[in-house]
């Protein structure tokens, strides 16, 4: 594409442009620190030259003064002070002509060093002579005058060369700065000419294409803008027709799962009306007719003596009459109790949990606090229902020591729960919504229950923890949005 090309060169020339400026900023920084390096080493230098030149006075003043009669004598004293500063001297001067700081010399400075050496030495000797031979007495007189006369004659020489020296030196060290001076103003006038350069046929040709880069930027970019506001349209457009299809779909999902949940109802609706008759008919039919068999069978007895066999068989007959009528009653129960229409819900559980703890030898606890309330129809039997299914599933399934069920209304929420400290069991695998495997122990039966009443239903259980069932509607019994939730109690 042209945009990348255009990108690629300006990147090459801008790269290009900076380096040659880095280069020269480079160089020029190099110089600098060269100037200061050399300026430190030429400072030390001539420092250290101009100090030769006063040690070597000392030298000579120190020697007069020992060899002097006027003055007091402190021979010690002078003696260490005189080799104190002939050692700073013999160092001094060997750092300078033939040490380190000697590299840098030049080669008319180490020709004035070669000139000066004889002197060094003869003041050198001298000194050395005569702080060795003070305090020797008379016989060492004689060698100490001549010592000292040698070196009063070579020290203003050497004094004289070293300042020869120094000069030299001084005018070298301001040799160098003039002339990395001029260097500096080369470098200084070479990278004016890079930087005009460099805007002239850099950066000039570079701002130009990118003008032209970005004049075709915002062409392209109006362009989109328009085509943008085109596909916003059609966009729009689509996004209305999905959302009218959506609700369409929603609509009919809607109709068809309350249709659906209608025909539950009724179907359900029809076994409890089924149910009921069939209580009704055992009740009041055979139950009846069972009662009045049980009653001519005592009768039979009454007044004639019959013999041990007949009378043993008689009271079998009888026995087993008295448990049909028990199962009769039993089943009439289970199909529909006489007390859940005629009494309500809690009075129901309430002879539900006790005739569960009777049968089954299984502690089973009730409390509520909805004494003599009822509720609808529809909501009642479901409540019951789903208790009883539950408490069926704690006896045969869950091996529970004890069952808790409670039905208790707060301000806006009526709940029912059914818990026991049974085995439990893994609920794991019907966590998935709408694949949930609800089969096991009644709960898609009790999940059906709780929906058809709109009632909010948790089941929760797990290994070694019992499970627990939980029912929840509104206060009034009406129920609300129906939803259900399995898994673990934790």
């Amino acid at each position: 594409m042209p945009y990348r090309k255009v990108y690629r060169t300006f990147t090459r020339l801008y790269v290009l442009a900076l380096t040659a400026v880095a280069a020269l900023s480079i160089l020029g920084q190099v110089l600098v620190q060269r100037l200061l390096s050399d300026h430190q080493t030429d400072s030390r230098i001539i420092n250290l030259a101009g100090r030769q030149r006063f040690q070597s006075q000392l030298i000579a003043k120190t020697c007069l003064r020992l060899l002097d009669d006027t003055v007091p004598p402190d021979t010690a004293r002078q003696v260490q002070i005189l080799r104190t500063w002939l050692q700073r001297w013999q160092q001094s001067h060997q750092t300078l002509s033939h040490g380190q700081l000697a590299q840098n010399n030049s080669p008319e400075i180490n020709g004035m060093f070669v000139r000066i050496e004889p002197h060094f030495q003869a003041v050198r000797t001298s000194a050395h002579r005569i702080a060795a031979g003070v305090g020797q007495g008379q016989a060492a007189g004689k060698q100490l005058a001549s010592d000292l006369t040698v070196l009063l004659r070579h020290e203003p020489i050497f004094l004289q060369q070293m300042d020869a020296i120094v000069a030299l030196y001084e005018r070298e060290a301001t040799e160098k700065v003039v002339r990395l001076s001029r260097m500096e103003g080369v470098l200084l006038v070479v990278t004016l000419v890079v930087l005009v350069l460099e805007a002239l046929l850099v950066f000039r040709p570079a701002v130009r294409r990118l003008r032209d880069t970005v004049k075709a930027l915002i062409e392209a970019e109006n362009n989109a803008m328009q085509m943008n506001e085109e596909l916003t349209v059609l966009n729009q457009s689509l996004h209305e027709t999905r959302e009218e299809l959506m609700h369409a779909t929603r609509r009919q999902y809607v109709r068809r799962i309350e249709a659906q949940r209608l025909r539950t109802a009724y179907v359900v609706q029809g076994q409890e009306e089924e149910r009921k008759r069939l209580a009704r008919d055992l009740h009041d039919g055979l139950g009846q007719m069972l009662t009045a068999l049980k009653l001519g069978i005592e009768n039979l007895g009454t007044g004639v003596e019959l013999a041990p066999v007949t009378a043993r068989r008689l009271a079998d007959v009888k026995q087993l009459v008295s448990q049909t009528i028990g199962e009769v009653r039993a089943i009439s129960f289970n199909l529909m109790p006489v007390v859940l229409n005629d009494f309500g819900i809690a009075s129901a559980l309430r002879l539900l949990t006790s005739q569960v703890s009777k049968n089954a030898g299984l502690p089973v606890a009730f409390s509520t606090n909805m004494e003599n309330r009822r509720l609808p129809q529809d909501v009642e039997v479901a409540l019951y229902r789903i208790a009883q299914e539950s408490l069926n599933n704690a006896v045969k399934y869950a091996n529970a020591k004890s069952v808790q069920v409670s039905l208790t209304a707060s301000r806006d929420k009526l709940r029912m729960v059914v818990a026991d400290d049974g085995i439990g069991f893994d609920m794991n695998e019907v966590r998935k919504k709408s694949q949930v495997n609800t089969a096991r122990h009644g709960l898609s039966y009790i999940v059906e229950r709780a929906r058809l009443v709109n009632a909010k239903i948790s089941v929760m259980s797990s290994p070694g923890r019992g499970t627990t069932v939980r029912v929840t509607l509104l206060a009034d019994g009406k129920g609300e949005k129906a939803a259900e939730t399995i898994g673990d109690d934790s």
